[in-house]
């Protein structure tokens, strides 16, 4: 599917958009509005699930909205310098993304179990599915090598487990409440980390093209004085003054500017050779 017609599902699913999207999306030169159209969606259907379901999201629903979010991630690792990889991670955030907003909006005919109706059964499915849930979580963090420290959470299924066994049901429930607790702070540890991650990412490969781009200056026979020529040094300052104070958008932008002039630094040098 293309990305204008998966943009075009996105507005009607979530509503209006920025006109500014709309055109940055048909123009399509700047390939970070896959990710500032993907950010937006992915805060839709989180608002979404919270209006709906509150703390009680369904499994089945967590675990595409993880793969979603792990697709956002991908897509802030990929860019700049993946350009390709950053399309497809879109795409597949997108997709996840309508389903997701599909299942939501469709009826359900399920009743409401109240506390007293909860039978060892219901439990253990729901115990089951929340494991399974999280073993998607364990994945996710294990690839994107977070660190985080996941015996509790482990230690309290086992903990249910054994509950719902001996007939213990309200504990159970107590544990299994715990369980869904630690799986909301697990789920935003790891989306922070990847989203750390992909920050240090674009800090690394921004400077070594500033590297690159010092060389270039240094070498060429360009009038050092000319305001091509300072201008340049002038961004490569400022970029790494941004990205010391962390600031990275405003960084790309700059490093967007330096490098239409080292365009035309790069033309003026095969035109003297």
């Amino acid at each position: 599917m293309k990305i204008l017609a998966l943009f075009t599902i996105f507005v009607l699913i979530f509503g209006t958009v920025s006109t500014s999207l709309v055109g940055d999306a048909y123009a399509q030169n700047d390939p970070n509005i896959l990710l500032r159209i993907a950010t937006q969606a992915d805060k839709q259907i989180s608002n979404q699930l919270e209006r709906s379901y509150g703390d009680s999201i369904p499994s089945d629903i967590q675990t595409l909205y993880l793969q979603g979010q792990t697709a956002v991630v991908s897509l802030k690792n990929s860019l700049p310098d993946d350009i390709e990889q950053a399309r497809e991670d879109f795409i597949i955030a997108m997709k996840l993304f309508q389903q997701i907003s599909r299942m939501i909006s469709e009826p359900t005919t399920e009743a409401k179990i109240t506390r007293s109706d909860i039978s060892d059964k219901d439990l253990k499915s729901e115990l089951n599915r929340l494991h399974k849930y999280f073993q998607s979580l364990k994945t996710v963090s294990e690839k994107q090598k977070t660190g985080i420290e996941l015996s509790e959470i482990k230690e309290l299924f086992i903990l249910a487990n054994e509950q719902i066994n001996s007939g213990q049901t309200s504990d159970a429930i107590k544990t299994i409440e715990e369980i869904k607790s630690l799986i909301i702070l697990i789920k935003q540890y790891i989306y922070n980390s990847s989203s750390n991650s992909a920050s240090d990412r674009v800090k690394e490969f921004v400077l070594n093209q500033l590297q690159k781009i010092q060389t270039i200056l240094e070498t060429s026979n360009t009038d050092p004085n000319s305001s091509d020529f300072v201008k340049a040094k002038s961004l490569i300052n400022e970029i790494e003054s941004l990205i010391s104070e962390d600031k990275i958008s405003d960084a790309k932008i700059k490093f967007g500017e330096l490098n239409k002039i080292v365009k035309i630094i790069k033309k003026s040098i095969h035109k003297i050779t």
